[in-house]
């Protein structure tokens, strides 16, 4: 009977863990985060929005859209409770900009087109990839960012903290950077323009 029982508790933390919510939204050409959870962007299919985790989590995530930009967030308290691997999944035809606040992984794949503006704080991991001709971050934090798959034409960043950045340019590379923090780029460009101030390292990885 016992082992009927913890059976069916584990089962049922298994179905908990596996709710899943999607949402119809307005479009979007622009992501803006804040929480403590996973994101998901695939670039170059048609718009959706799915979110997965436990049911308290999918409850208390608000997604709205404001001026063509998708902000997805969380409450303070929510944020600081957040359990298991709550993660959300978004696919639209085309990204321009994504602004992420928080500690939690954020993935881009195939990202396109002309330009894409990253703004990256916390204590989070993002990594991207695909092409594109002109991307500009903007960094601060403890968090790692990784764009080397993403090849660029020009890069702009702007690095504050004691984290580390990696990206690709082959054309132009403009580095601002300040603190302890370490930035490695790659594809061998052209032009590097690099203002350091502070330990940190702005220096080719490949």
């Amino acid at each position: 009977m016992r082992h009927f029982i913890a059976v069916a508790v584990a089962l049922l933390s298994l179905n908990v863990e596996a709710a899943q919510e999607s949402r119809s939204l307005p479009p979007f050409i622009a992501i803006s985060t804040q929480g403590g959870f996973s994101l998901t962007v695939e670039v170059g299919s048609s718009q959706s929005l799915q979110i997965s985790g436990d049911e308290k989590f999918i409850a208390s995530l608000r997604t709205e859209v404001v001026e063509k930009e998708l902000r997805i967030t969380t409450s303070e308290r929510e944020f600081n409770s957040v359990k298991g691997n709550p993660l959300v999944k978004v696919s639209l035809p085309a990204l321009s900009r994504l602004k992420v606040q928080g500690a939690g992984e954020t993935i881009l794949n195939n990202i396109q087109g002309e330009r894409l503006d990253i703004g990256f704080q916390g204590a989070g991991h993002l990594v991207a990839k695909g092409k594109i001709d002109y991307l500009r971050i903007n960094a601060k934090g403890v968090g790692e960012l990784d764009t080397k798959a993403l090849q660029a034409k020009r890069v702009d960043v702007n690095f504050e903290g004691i984290g580390a950045v990696n990206v690709y340019a082959s054309d132009t590379l403009n580095v601002i950077a300040k603190g302890m923090g370490d930035l490695g780029y790659y594809g061998h460009p052209k032009s590097v323009n690099k203002s350091v101030s502070g330990i940190g390292s702005v220096s080719a990885k490949d």
